[in-house]
């Protein structure tokens, strides 16, 4: 391990009165031996710097001074390795809040304290390791869900707060329990334990796909901007190339999502014209497509580069829990919450593209998160563009409450059962590495899902023996396979710019 293994960390330590001067101390020396860069922060009420009295354990002991410039309402918290809620009576002073004037106080105003705030988006984050000690626990009280199920450990006074909020008390010889992102102290006494904890779970963290929320930005005026979203496990070529070629051409900001952050890779032989689909009995990608293909499967090429750094759908939205969770009712209110803030991301986007291949069978069509996504994009009522196997996440998107399809009564297009493998239905994990695992046929035909989805009053269309098969149904636009891509963005763009726009065509 480096000497310095939190050099160009930064640590946001929240300070209040009545603070412990040996604890600030423990975490100023331990943080700094470990090269991070130590934040003391707290509310400052508008003004430029607020100075704090530390706590006295003696009769007539001079209380310390720490005088503190930063308020945490103004950090972005995506810059802090760490957040630390400081120990003693600090957190309970900084629960303090004030409702509106005119405005009576009721149950849900401990949730409006700005400490409570930041902290509640600190928990949200699992990249950020959280840290709180003795009583710093108070400060989550307001929001039990996001203690709720945690395993920490804490003082005597606090515990049955913490107990009643959810939290699962464990006992611990050090004095310091590490919950993944959550790091717990028993009191101050082991703030150096708390400090190496919460460094070597930042250190652990390194390596792993970057779980930082996605910072999403308004496009320039007047633009459009499109959200695709690939499988990590492999994509069809053309199912990429159509659609985005189609955006580039209208104008529009295209912005790249996968599962997991990881860099899509293209199925090898959708680069290949000279590969005879089975099922056609010919080569389904001409030079065109497949050079296109192969400048956005190179990282280091003008096109490629656009997929270098994809946005994680696990950090931008959350997992929903196992209904067997502790404390499940409040760790389901966690996640609605978690996912209206995700939601509100989604107001810059104009539309959504569900990209193909035998990749989404593995990683898109049945991941609760895509179909968080595009039930985000349905109630806003944006199109929604899917291709080929893309189409089988309209399928499985469900509200959990009534649990029916969103393609219920729609007219829908897909991968028809003519066009379907025998064999080789390939996955990837990595470039150029086709058929690191050959499934053989398709796990499902998707034109049964999609009848079954549709039922009664919808129809899928196959369109079988015909050269392209694109269907729109307000608000989707579906592809049925590799040819109709570039008249998939096209009519996808009909039904965003169109005047009006279109709401049905191909039935």
């Amino acid at each position: 391990m480096p000497d310095k293994p939190l050099a160009n960390k930064k640590v946001a330590i929240l300070v209040e009165s009545e603070y412990v001067p040996a604890e600030i101390n423990a975490y100023l020396e331990r943080f700094g031996q470990h090269g991070a860069e130590v934040h003391l922060m707290s509310r400052l009420w508008g003004q430029p710097e607020q100075t704090f009295l530390s706590d006295v354990t003696e009769a007539g002991q001079t209380p310390e001074q720490l005088t503190v410039s930063i308020d945490f309402e103004n950090v972005d918290l995506n810059d802090y390795a760490a957040v630390i809620m400081a120990a003693n009576y600090t957190s309970c002073r900084l629960r303090y809040f004030q409702t509106p004037e005119g405005q009576s106080i009721t149950h849900d105003s401990v949730r409006s304290a700005p400490a409570s705030r930041f902290i509640r988006h600190a928990m949200m984050n699992p990249n950020i390791i959280k840290g709180f000690l003795c009583h710093g626990l108070w400060i989550l009280t307001p929001t039990p869900e996001m203690l709720a199920g945690r395993r920490v450990i804490c003082h005597e006074v606090v515990l049955a707060d913490v107990v009643n909020a959810g939290g699962v008390f464990t006992p611990s010889d050090t004095g310091v329990v590490v919950d993944d992102d959550v790091v717990t102290g028993h009191s101050y006494h082991e703030a150096a334990a708390l400090a190496d904890a919460i460094k070597d779970q930042i250190v652990d963290r390194r390596g792993r796909p970057s779980r930082t929320p996605a910072k999403v930005k308004a496009p320039t005026q007047g633009s459009r901007r499109i959200l695709v979203v690939l499988s990590e496990y492999g994509y069809w070529g053309e199912e990429l190339v159509g659609p985005v070629y189609e955006y580039d051409r209208a104008g529009y900001h295209v912005d790249f999502c996968t599962p997991n952050g990881r860099r899509p890779p293209a199925i090898t032989v959708s680069m290949d014209p000279d590969y005879i689909d089975p099922p056609l009995g010919r080569s389904v990608t001409n030079e065109l497509n497949a050079q296109r293909t192969r400048e956005f499967d190179n990282p280091n090429s003008e096109q490629g580069r656009r997929l270098n750094d994809p946005i994680s759908l696990a950090a931008w939205f959350p997992e929903r829990p196992y209904w067997s969770a502790p404390q499940m009712v409040r760790a389901m209110e966690t996640y609605r919450w978690a996912l209206e803030e995700a939601y509100r991301d989604l107001s810059v986007y104009d539309g959504l593209c569900l990209v193909g291949g035998s990749g989404p069978l593995v990683d898109m069509c049945n991941n609760q998160r895509v179909h968080d996504l595009i039930l985000g994009f349905l109630r806003e009522d944006k199109p929604i563009a899917a291709l080929c196997y893309g189409v089988t996440c309209l399928a499985f998107a469900r509200n959990i409450e009534d649990r029916q399809s969103i393609i219920r009564g729609k007219r829908v297009t897909g991968h028809c059962l003519e066009y379907d493998y025998k064999d080789g239905t390939g996955f990837m994990s990595g470039r150029n590495s086709w058929y690191d695992f050959n499934m053989g046929p398709p796990p499902y035909p998707l034109e049964y899902i999609l009848r079954d989805a549709t039922a009664p009053d919808g129809q899928y269309i196959g369109n079988f023996g015909h050269p392209l098969s694109v269907i729109v149904d307000w608000p989707f636009v579906t592809g049925r396979s590799t040819p109709d891509a570039y008249l998939t963005g096209q009519k996808h763009i009909e039904m965003i710019d169109g005047d009006p726009p279109l709401r049905r065509w191909g039935w």
